[in-house]
């Protein structure tokens, strides 16, 4: 795969919209030339640049909402765009991904929680649950489970964990890549039978656990925050850390919280 096909490609491979062949490609690609890694990275960071612009700004919401939704339903139904120049058209995807997220958040009411101190990993895994579950964006899974765990190992995650989880009355529906605070997560969704969970699964770094613990849950520590109608609870293992999202109830993300401390 070339640099050249990375570019065009990023925005599918961020979704988790790649087939399973060309995102072992692109992430080898990744590996192995750092300049692709360092545009992956700066998209990332302008995302969040972005959102903070719009949002610190009086927005007509109404007819940004409208036009960013028109556009949304033309890509989804594969109408013709404008012609724009290749390295505008590459990024496209990315750009109505964005804008998309930031006009609902506003109109959401999410728009004061970013001037508190909610933690940007808690708020950005609220808003993308809120997105992608509660209002169903339009963006494509993989429902396949091996597929999924090819996924989850292209991010340096054993499928083992993703398996673990699919456990004690979990059932896993499907999976995507998408950014939070600026990093790539694993966005899980399970079903209880009456409920669905967003599990956001990252490779543990140096970046500490968010806010204050609230219990010691099979040895691991264990935070919880709630955001608007959206439930967080987050557990650290030795080797990754999950955000669990619900909005139904807090201690539902409790719960599995508390689950997903024993198997992990």
């Amino acid at each position: 795969m070339t640099c050249s096909e990375v570019t065009y490609l990023t925005p599918l491979y961020v979704t988790g919209e790649l087939d399973a062949r060309r995102a072992a490609e692109f992430d080898a690609h990744l590996k192995s030339c750092p300049a692709c890694m360092r545009e992956l990275e700066r998209q990332a960071r302008l995302d969040v640049r972005l959102r903070e612009m719009l949002l610190a700004e009086e927005t007509d919401v109404a007819r940004v909402d409208r036009r960013v939704r028109e556009l949304i339903a033309a890509e989804s139904a594969g109408a013709a765009l404008p012609q724009l120049q290749p390295r505008s058209r590459r990024w496209l995807g990315a750009a109505v991904s964005i804008a998309a997220v930031v006009i609902l958040v506003i109109g959401l009411g999410y728009r004061a929680l970013l001037g508190t101190r909610v933690a940007r990993v808690y708020a950005d895994a609220a808003f993308d649950h809120h997105l992608e579950i509660v209002l169903h964006g339009p963006r494509p899974w993989l429902t396949d489970p091996a597929e999924i765990a090819v996924l989850a190992g292209q991010q340096g995650i054993a499928p083992s964990a993703v398996t673990a989880l699919a456990s004690s009355g979990y059932h896993l529906n499907r999976g995507k890549l998408c950014f939070l605070d600026g990093r790539i997560f694993l966005h899980l969704v399970f079903s209880d039978g009456t409920q669905e969970f967003s599990v956001y699964l990252h490779k543990r770094d140096a970046r500490p656990l968010p806010g204050p613990v609230r219990e010691i849950a099979n040895g691991k520590p264990l935070c919880t925050s709630d955001i608007k109608s959206e439930h967080v609870a987050f557990v650290e293992s030795s080797t990754l850390v999950a955000l669990v999202v619900t909005d139904q109830s807090a201690d539902a993300a409790l719960n599995f919280a508390r689950f997903a401390s024993a198997v992990l």
